[in-house]
């Protein structure tokens, strides 16, 4: 796979963009992956977006496929238009806007700031699997950005000792919510699906780099998904000439069978 223009060490990025849902059960994976690859042409292209990681997770009691987005965004501007984009603008299905869709189901979309971002290996091999976590907390925004901001390097550096692929710490000051994600590469077995387990027990079992937020922000966790990565969107690689996506959850899922998408200057 040709991905171009994503070296490791900080990010240079401002905010981020999550989201969480649950799809139908009969909905098939192939579709799904599909559906990622023909939707994302007119999804990748808004102004500024570094990445996105696409989630793919099985709720362990009920087995409902539960899926989402992880996004960078060189700008908060640039982050309150792709939520404006896929809120009021987007269809794919005449007058049902983007999030209504019928199949999403349970949206929880958030916008973040980032208080840091760093990636320890290289996205093109290595980011495999991710934890996305959530935590809400007590006081006033202005001092828990400045506490995270403090917080970020020791988070970075457990995150980097403990094998970590990429940390993010978000804050979400309106919403008084803080997010850390950690991605982490797959671990070796003698199998696709072995490996894919092994990998996703690994990471949730993974002391978290929330351990160490601040106890002055009396942060309660509210979230906490650990999911194969199953598609990546990668713009910057696309507008350098290489591959403009890439699906890392394969084989265990399968790749996309739509046409691939022109190179740019073709």
């Amino acid at each position: 796979m040709d991905i171009r223009g994503y070296e490791t060490g900080p990010i240079a990025a401002e905010a981020a963009f999550t989201s969480d849902f649950e799809i139908p059960a009969d909905l098939p994976v192939q579709k799904l992956v599909d559906m990622l690859e023909i939707e994302r042409r007119s999804m990748d292209i808004r102004p500024g977006m570094r990445h996105k990681y696409t989630p793919l997770r099985f709720d362990p009691a009920a087995g409902t496929p539960q899926i989402g987005g992880r996004y960078l965004f060189d700008t908060w501007e640039n982050v309150l238009d792709y939520d404006h984009f896929t809120g009021s603008e987007l269809e794919f299905e005449d007058g049902v806007k983007f999030w209504d869709r019928p199949f999403f189901l349970g949206v929880d979309r958030h916008i973040w700031r980032v208080t840091g971002a760093h990636d320890f290996t290289p996205l093109a091999t290595t980011h495999h699997v991710n934890r996305f976590e959530r935590w809400t907390y007590n006081g006033d925004a202005a001092d828990a950005a400045r506490l995270l901001e403090g917080a970020w390097p020791a988070l970075r550096d457990d995150a980097g000792v403990a094998g970590a692929a990429s940390a993010w710490l978000l804050h979400q000051p309106d919403e008084k919510q803080i997010g850390v994600l950690t991605v982490a590469a797959r671990t070796a077995a003698k199998t696709p699906g072995e490996a894919a387990s092994r990998s996703l027990d690994a990471l949730a079992r993974t002391p978290s780099p929330g351990r160490l937020l601040p106890d002055a922000l009396d942060a309660t966790q509210v979230f906490d998904w650990t999911s194969l990565i199953l598609a990546m969107w990668l713009p910057e690689s696309r507008m350098l000439g290489g591959a403009p996506s890439s699906y890392p959850a394969a084989p265990v899922h399968p790749l996309p069978t739509v046409p691939p998408q022109e190179p740019l200057g073709t």
